[in-house]
């Protein structure tokens, strides 16, 4: 049976093997890289999974930097100081980076999932559709995305301000969830590629319709750069149009510089004015006439119109995001089952590895008594202990090392039935000598077995309890004789001689007065 158990597992093996050469996923490290969920001009997003032992797995967005940035060198060291100083914002309304990757020539950064849209997906599809979200909506997405980068602006590190700028607030940058919830998300990337040779080839120039003033004339920048960006998306939101993008860069970049911004209610009439003087604040080119706080700009905000619920905002994600949405929800059942067939596929693996040291086990081939196939037993337990924890699902341990205790009792169990040892015999001197001694002494000496602890034995009618005795009258010059207590057993049998009856008959004795004293040996 044990054998065909094993054969039966190296058949699975083998499958799993020929399978491997058509996974839907690519090993990095202990993370999966999936399918690709969106690209951009700086990276590509994939849909990952992180694995950790005994059998953890956690869901996640694996960003794959384009090669011209991997390979730069200069712009891999200040992206990863950024990394450094981005990990430590922790805020609903911001998507947590968990880990950076670089390595075999790519840099990856481990996010995490937010099952919804981005806002420019989300803004696209209402262009196409010729439907503008509704105000109470585009409020709460907003509001979110500003106390995100209030919490950014804010975070310090050994009560020390670290003064994060995200300086790439954008549309693409922002995620509005399945949930309701919106996230910002991308810190540090921008500040990296600003700084970096790689900005001359380009690649940003398509955010340059969200940039400040301030930051096109590299000029000192600060939590106001990222409230100027907010009011553009704020303002391309409840209009539906682009506010400074043009095809040439140039232009855009003009516009940004000089152009008259128009209040959103000259665009889309029925807007109320509060929300036109919000914006326009927003939109300030002097930095000193804007918010001085993105959470100013939300509070402000919140005043000037109705905030939407998040179930609003759920629902309004749900009907324009719903093709995409649906084919996300594929992608988890793809990633799902792929992951439960590896956990099998190495859960196999683990069995066929511990029931291999139980087959190899010289303790489980060749048992002679009771007490060796136990050590035996416990040897083999021991191995397959120590071969499973080696693997990455620990947690398949109990049921290994139950496997192969049931095999090495199995085997024990036949050997002994074939192989029954004969008790030893006792002399027949020996026996004799027996009779006398307790139960307990007889059993071991017949059966022959140790006892598992040992107990000092107290003899029954030789040694009994050494009581002091006290006289009840005046001493006699006889001496005090002492006789033992007799116990009554049903386990072994006096066999000492009674003392004579006619020392105590009477039982007392008349003293010179003339008084009865009572023996003391009588008591």
């Amino acid at each position: 049976m044990l054998r065909r158990t094993l054969l039966w597992l190296k058949v699975m093996d083998t499958r799993e093997a020929g399978e491997s050469s058509s996974r839907v996923y690519r090993p990095i490290g202990r993370y999966r890289m999936y399918s690709k969920l969106a690209s951009g001009g700086m990276a590509t997003v994939h849909l990952g999974c992180m694995l950790g032992p005994a059998g953890f797995s956690k869901l996640v967005a694996i960003k794959c930097l384009h090669a011209q940035f991997a390979l730069e060198a200069e712009f891999v060291a200040m992206f990863l100081d950024e990394a450094r100083l981005t990990s430590s914002i922790h805020h609903p309304n911001v998507v947590a980076s968990l880990d950076v990757v670089a390595e075999q020539g790519e840099l990856l950064v481990i996010m995490e999932y937010v099952h919804g849209e981005t806002l420019a997906a989300l803004l696209r599809t209402s262009r196409q559709t010729a439907e503008l979200p509704p105000l109470p909506v585009v409020t709460r997405v907003v509001c979110d995305a500003l106390e995100g980068l209030h919490a950014a602006h804010v975070a310090s590190l050994a009560g020390r301000c670290l003064n994060i700028v995200h300086r790439d607030v954008s549309p693409q940058n922002i995620m509005v969830g399945a949930d309701g919830n919106s996230r910002v998300l991308d810190f540090g990337i921008a500040q990296a590629a600003i700084r970096s040779r790689v900005t001359a080839s380009g690649t940003v120039k398509g955010k340059l319709a969200y940039m400040s003033p301030e930051q096109l004339q590299n000029q000192a920048v600060d939590a106001r750069t990222d409230i100027f960006a907010a009011g553009v998306v704020l303002w391309e939101a409840l209009t539906g149009k682009r506010l400074f993008f043009a095809p040439d860069s140039r232009e855009t970049v003009s516009r940004l510089l000089n152009s008259t911004i128009s209040p959103p209610s000259a665009v889309v009439p029925g807007l109320p004015g509060e929300i036109d003087r919000v914006v326009l604040k927003a939109l300030a080119r002097d930095p000193e006439q804007r918010f001085q706080s993105a959470h100013d700009f939300a509070e402000a905000l919140r005043k000037a119109t109705t905030e939407g619920s998040r179930r609003a905002v759920a629902d309004w994600v749900g009907r324009v995001a719903k093709d995409s949405l649906a084919h996300r929800l594929d992608l988890l059942e793809t990633l799902e089952a792929s992951a439960i067939h590896a956990q099998a596929g190495a859960v196999h693996a683990q069995t066929y590895a511990a029931l291999a040291v139980v087959a190899r086990s010289p303790q489980v081939h060749a048992p002679s008594q009771v007490g060796d196939a136990t050590a035996s037993h416990a040897l083999s337990t021991r191995a397959i202990v120590a071969v499973t924890a080696t693997g990455s699902l620990a947690r398949w341990k109990p049921l290994a090392a139950a496997i192969g205790g049931l095999a090495a009792a199995l085997l024990a169990w036949v050997m002994v039935a074939k192989h029954p040892p004969a008790p030893a015999a006792l002399p027949a001197p020996a026996i004799s000598s027996l009779a006398g001694a307790p139960v307990v002494a007889r059993v071991a000496a017949v059966s022959g077995s140790v006892a598992p602890f040992q107990v000092e034995s107290l003899p029954l009618a030789t040694a009994p309890f050494q009581v002091e005795s006290l006289p009840l009258a005046v001493p006699s010059a006889e001496p005090t004789k002492r006789t033992p207590s007799k116990l009554r057993s049903s386990v072994s049998v006096d066999t000492r001689p009674e003392p004579a009856k006619t020392a105590c008959t009477p039982p007392y004795r008349i003293d010179a007065a003339g008084v009865r004293r009572v023996k003391v040996e009588c008591l």
